[in-house]
């Protein structure tokens, strides 16, 4: 895989839908059984005053259903399947806040992060992690021109499949 721009929330707010990120989220829907907890918010990151990549119509937060032992086995395919492919689908960055799916070994309960800049994954610390360790969803980044378009998304999904 490749090492590509992050653009994080340069952007700024963007208060319209980007047609591309809801379809990435149907797909997500349909081939984990997740839900969505949300795509667009204006506000700001967790501990931060910088505003969140939420807001840019970009990031989504997606759960299991079921009991925690399926929402952890759906979040955990689902987190692998975005590695995988990450250039492909576009993805900037996953927080696995509870450690589900990320290849990193005993990680605590702070989880890890994958950031396309430096395409690898980073165990989060006390002092530096996502702002929810923990938690039972998984947050994850597309870049623009995949927001923007769901005839990308379609094609993106079509080269995976075939």
């Amino acid at each position: 895989m490749s090492i590509r721009p992050y653009t994080g929330n340069t952007e700024g707010n963007h208060p319209t839908e980007r047609p591309g990120t809801s379809r990435f989220v149907e797909y997500m829907e349909f081939l984990f059984g997740v839900k969505s907890l949300g795509i667009y918010a204006n506000r700001k990151m967790r501990g931060s005053q910088d505003l969140s990549v939420h807001a840019t119509w970009r990031a989504v937060d997606l759960t299991g259903k079921g009991t925690a032992k399926q929402n952890a086995n759906s979040r955990k395919a689902m987190v692998e399947f975005l590695f995988a492919h990450r250039d492909t689908l576009g993805i900037e960055e996953i927080h696995a806040y509870d450690g589900v799916g990320c290849p990193i070994p005993n990680l605590t309960k702070y989880g890890a992060g994958y950031r396309c800049d430096r395409d690898a994954w980073k165990a989060w610390t006390p002092q530096r992690n996502g702002g929810t360790p923990g938690g039972n969803w998984t947050h994850i980044e597309i870049d623009a021109a995949h927001a923007n378009s769901v005839a990308l998304i379609e094609k993106s999904f079509m080269l995976i499949f075939g």
